[in-house]
């Protein structure tokens, strides 16, 4: 799992390892490619090797997530899009991420609940982190936890001058230098390392603020050494 405040360079380590995965020669399913409405099952892609997904996913709850529930003009509270969010991924584990893990895949993902954690305890009208946790979905991710938790680290200064530099469509509701800081300060808190760490994970911190190239070289290293 790849996570990280916005603008942090998750985008560039991701294309990287989706890069180094077929030059490997694993055959590369990218959820982003999936044009049906329905969320795949694991039986649709059964025969690729690596899967990339990511979140929220752009059918069903998650097309509602990034349409509606998202929108500025008309915002929801924390709590509303905790459930979304969290509805969002348990259909996608129960669809696909826990079969293909019981058939042995390798699933590299871009955001998960990881996120939510960090993200939704501090939004207007939140949940609490516990009661984020306990809801069905995010529960299921916890017992499915990610052997792997990369987290992109930028100062958010520059992470929001790479934001504001996007098109206007793509900047999102959580572009917002104080928010920022509020969510790169809650990333390198002991309690999240401590959460994850217990369920078998291990956390990368993966210093983004150099070139492009640098990211890409360290978080290569990081792949060969979970491998």
């Amino acid at each position: 799992m790849v996570d990280g405040i916005a603008g942090s360079g998750k985008s560039t380590v991701l294309h990287a390892l989706e890069t180094q995965a077929e030059q490997n020669g694993q055959r590369v399913f990218r959820l982003s490619q999936w044009k049906d409405d329905a969320p795949p099952t694991f039986n649709d892609v059964s025969d690729y090797d690596v899967y990339f997904t990511y979140e929220p996913t752009r059918t069903w709850i998650g097309r509602a997530i990034r349409y509606e529930l998202s929108s500025e003009e008309n915002p929801y509270s924390g709590e509303e899009l905790a459930h979304a969010f969290a509805l969002d991924r348990q259909i996608m584990y129960r669809r696909f991420i826990i079969p293909a893990l019981k058939a042995g895949k390798t699933i590299i993902q871009d955001r998960g609940v990881s996120t939510s954690l960090v993200y939704q305890p501090i939004m207007p009208g939140a949940m609490s982190l516990d009661a984020i946790m306990a809801l069905p979905g995010n529960k299921l991710a916890l017992e499915y936890a990610p052997t792997d938790l990369i987290l992109t680290k930028l100062p958010p200064e520059e992470a929001y001058k790479r934001i504001q530099a996007r098109s206007d469509d793509s900047k999102g509701v959580f572009a917002n230098i104080d928010f920022l800081r509020k969510l790169a300060d809650r990333f390198e808190e002991p309690w999240l390392k401590d959460l994850f760490e217990t369920r078998g994970t291990t956390l990368h911190q993966l210093d983004t603020s150099g070139t492009i190239e640098d990211s890409i070289e360290r978080a290569k290293t990081i792949m060969r050494l979970s491998s």
